[in-house]
């Protein structure tokens, strides 16, 4: 059985667009080739203009039609920016310590999730609260383009993100390293809060309506639950990650603290 590859090894994202997005481009280091910009832009581009220049990055005026195709209709504000290939990482990075950092690995995993606005918000969740990275299969899941820049505010940029042919056995892996695998699903028994995440875990969110496939959660080591008291019968996969990935990311601040 060949080992989980990540998807086009040489390289995630493209094309970017947005103001804050581009500039967290230059801020992270990511190596951008050219920066484009709308000729009505001038003057609210000057910030990134600065940043290409310090970066030796060539800067171009455009039509605004142009930005708007390359940012296939989404709200470019102006400016888009073009990024080299360059190598992303394995499972094997997610796992290992990271410098400065004394907390275990905290990993997210999507399993089919497809909306990237849904992505997009929990990457930058996982972000604020230390996250190792993220994990997601080929097929099936919101593009890692442009959009999931804009959508995370940049995080994606900041966050190590693993794309793999198959979740399932990726999972398995994450175990036999000793990372603890949760699956989040509202049916569940056990919530959420009764676990303890002292050792490295991974959480694992389905699709926004089919939630987790069968043998994604026969993997899990737990499944567990968001409790809800309203009349509302569950949360969408942004909402019920992020309360759990809040939930952790504290628990173990207080644990430092």
């Amino acid at each position: 059985m060949a080992p989980d590859r990540p998807d086009l090894a040489k390289g995630r994202v493209g094309t970017i667009w947005g103001r804050h997005p581009v500039e967290e481009a230059f801020h992270v280091g990511q190596p951008v080739t050219r920066l484009m910009v709308a000729r009505g832009a001038m003057r609210s581009t000057q910030q990134l203009r600065t940043l290409a220049g310090m970066a030796n990055v060539p800067v171009t005026f455009v039509d605004s039609a142009e930005l708007d195709e390359l940012a296939f209709g989404g709200n470019h504000q102006g400016v888009v920016a073009t990024l080299a290939e360059t190598p992303i990482a394995s499972i094997h990075d997610l796992i290992k310590p990271m410098p400065g950092r004394v907390q275990p690995a905290l990993i997210l995993a999507f399993d089919q999730v497809e909306d990237v606005g849904n992505v997009g918000s929990l990457i930058r969740t996982l972000e604020a609260y230390g996250g190792s990275g993220a994990i997601m299969p080929v097929r099936r899941s919101a593009p890692l383009t442009g959009g999931l820049a804009r959508a995370s505010a940049g995080a994606s940029l900041r966050s190590a993100i693993v794309t793999v042919t198959n979740l399932a056995r990726s999972l398995q892996t994450l175990r036999k390293e000793g990372v603890q695998t949760i699956g989040l699903d509202a049916d569940a028994k056990r919530p959420f809060d009764a676990l303890t995440y002292d050792a490295p875990c991974c959480v694992v969110v389905g699709s926004e309506s089919r939630g987790l496939r069968d043998g994604v959660r026969r993997i899990c080591n737990e499944i567990v639950k968001v409790p809800m008291q309203g009349a509302i019968g569950s949360l969408n996969v942004a909402a019920a990650g992020a309360i759990v990935l809040h939930h952790i990311g504290r628990s173990r601040m207080d644990t430092d603290s």
